[in-house]
C-alpha cells in the first residue's frame, strides 16, 4: 500500500533576485511599485510576498526604437513555502502596489520543477513587454 506524499516540514526555499522588463502600471510618473506573490497552486495559505520595490521606466541599453521602456528592480527576496509536497506547482504573480486597489497584475508564471534556477518568463506582462523574474527554487544544488 502506497503512503500518501507528506508535506515537507521545512518548506521549499524560494529566492527571487530581480524582475526585468516590467511595464509601468501607474498613470502618473511611468513607474510601478513592484512586488511578487509566491504560492503553491491551490494552497493559498502558503503565500509569501516580497517587499515592494519602486521602479521607474527606462530605455534599455541596446533597445531598438520600437522597444518599449520598462522597469528592472532588485528584489533580493528569500522565503519559504510551507506545506510544499513533491509535484506541487509554484505560482509567481508580479504585481503593482496601489493604495486604492488590491494591485495590478504585471505578469504570472508557474513552475513545477524543483531545483529550477534562472530566467522565469512571465505571461500576461502586457503587449510588447518581455518580462521575467530571476529565481531559484530549492537550495540550488
Amino acid at each position: 500500500e502506497a503512503k500518501p506524499e507528506e508535506a515537507n516540514p521545512t518548506g521549499l526555499k524560494i529566492q527571487i533576485s530581480s524582475a526585468h522588463g516590467i511595464r509601468s502600471a501607474d498613470l502618473i510618473g511611468n513607474k510601478s511599485d513592484v512586488y511578487v506573490e509566491v504560492e503553491i497552486e491551490g494552497k493559498s495559505d502558503s503565500k509569501v510576498t516580497t517587499a515592494v520595490v519602486a521602479g521607474t521606466t527606462s530605455k534599455k541599453e541596446g533597445a531598438g526604437k520600437n522597444d518599449k521602456n520598462s522597469i528592472d528592480v532588485e528584489l533580493k527576496f528569500v522565503g519559504e513555502l510551507k506545506g510544499y509536497v513533491a509535484g506541487d506547482k509554484i505560482l509567481f504573480t508580479v504585481k503593482d502596489k496601489d493604495f486604492m486597489t488590491s494591485g495590478d497584475s504585471l505578469g504570472k508564471a508557474t513552475v513545477a520543477e524543483i531545483g529550477f534556477g534562472g530566467k522565469l518568463v512571465l505571461e500576461g506582462a502586457g503587449e510588447g513587454f518581455q518580462a521575467h523574474l530571476m529565481v531559484q527554487l530549492g537550495d540550488g544544488t
